[in-house]
């Protein structure tokens, strides 16, 4: 979702500091959002990860193991800590800010489309972790000065394209309907025969800030790779009014 709160903590996280900075940035974004969040998810991708890593040493073991039994800590008199994994997550996110611990681009990806979270405080694993997300989405880094928000796809033509894609389809579902699909298709084949580059990892990271569930921007940038990979030219006889299209994009 393009108004959650994002921020990163690019801190070893075998060092307390990434899980104490962690808990900083949660309980501000919780202030912040209207009306104030009052649960706090600590999200790691399995529960060994909880009890048998540097984060239990972080959490000290009182709280380990109360968040371990599916116990609430509170982290000050409004905000309360609960912890999930990518398997018990579910859909029990309701107005919640979420402490990515480990995050990956799977974990954050997850994030983006599920509903119910307002805020996300990651903490990678290792450098590099999260590079692509942090390029969708342009998060508050620590420690870094704030950057102006980079495009994603820089052919003008091929944007408009995909804005018209976006309307066309139902972006709500995780997945494409036959029908949009097939629109999709269409879309690429014409930027392709007019020549145009396809890069269906723009094309995707695109579709998510454009608030694409990921898995349906995951389908999206199926169909771009599979025209993308033509070896000659796409025949448009099949589309109606290919032109037409063409010259609305660029216009």
């Amino acid at each position: 979702m393009a108004n959650m709160l994002r921020v990163v903590i690019p801190v070893d996280s075998m060092d307390v500091t990434s899980w104490k900075l962690a808990v900083r940035y949660a309980l501000e974004i919780a202030n912040k959002t209207s009306p104030p969040a009052t649960d706090v998810v600590l999200l790691t991708h399995t529960k060994s990860q909880l009890d048998h890593t540097s984060l239990a040493s972080h959490l000290g073991q009182t709280v380990t193991k109360a968040l371990s039994k599916g116990e609430i800590f509170n982290l000050d008199s409004a905000v309360r800590l609960r912890f999930a994994t990518l398997r018990t997550l579910g859909h029990s996110t309701r107005n919640s800010v979420v402490i990515a611990f480990y995050a990956d681009e799977r974990m954050l990806e997850t994030l983006d489309g599920q509903r119910g979270v307002v805020g996300i405080a990651a903490v990678p694993q290792f450098d590099g972790d999260i590079d692509q997300w942090i390029n969708i989405w342009n998060p508050v880094v620590h420690g870094r000065k704030p950057e102006a928000t980079k495009p994603l796809i820089d052919d003008p033509v091929i944007e408009k394209a995909l804005e018209s894609i976006t309307t066309k389809s139902n972006t709500d579902n995780a997945v494409l309907h036959t029908d949009d699909r097939k629109f999709a298709d269409g879309v690429f084949r014409i930027l392709r025969a007019k020549g145009h580059k396809l890069d269906p990892t723009a094309i995707k990271s695109w579709a998510i800030r454009a608030n694409w569930k990921p898995d349906a921007a995951d389908e999206l940038c199926k169909v771009a790779a599979k025209v993308a990979k033509f070896k000659n030219k796409p025949s448009l006889g099949a589309i109606h009014n290919p032109d037409e299209h063409y010259e609305r994009w660029k216009s």
